[in-house]
């Protein structure tokens, strides 16, 4: 199991979207004025980075915006992406050879952006292992036997 980074997860879920949404555009990347509607913007923040050892345990938010055709008239569109948003990031997600579990997701429109929010976690392989020598191995299985 690899190491997986930010820019993995957000393809992961920008291929998701596109999947869902193929006409509409998607900006992974901060733009200030001059986007085209409708559009979705996606990033993601990390809550909680916890390494040990062998392992490190990573809590995180992706932030989802959907901006409808029209900023006035906005209230269907609005509704009909957030129950397809719903469905698609309702239990879980792909990032290459991982699903994530996904734990809760909220979603409300503010300002008649559609805000679509859900946090996720997982365990990672640590960054290096400190046991990775000539010598040394991790334990596969043990066994014991009480006599």
């Amino acid at each position: 199991m690899s190491r997986l980074t930010r820019a993995q997860i957000n393809g992961a879920i920008t291929n998701k979207i596109k999947a869902a949404f193929p006409k509409v555009k998607i900006h992974s990347t901060d733009v200030k004025e001059g986007f085209s509607r409708p559009s979705f913007f996606t990033m993601l923040e990390t809550g909680v980075n916890d390494s040990t050892m062998f392992s490190t345990y990573r809590e995180m938010t992706c932030r989802i915006l959907f901006f409808p055709s029209d900023r006035y008239v906005y209230k269907e569109e609005a509704y009909d992406v957030q129950d397809k948003l719903d469905v698609l990031f309702g239990l879980n997600f792909a990032v290459e050879d991982r699903t994530i579990t996904i734990i809760n997701a909220r979603s409300n429109i503010i300002d008649g952006v559609l805000h679509f929010d859900f946090d996720f976690s997982f365990y990672d392989d640590a960054a290096e292992d400190p046991m990775d020598d000539d010598n040394t191995a991790k334990m596969q299985e043990l066994s014991i036997s009480h006599e």
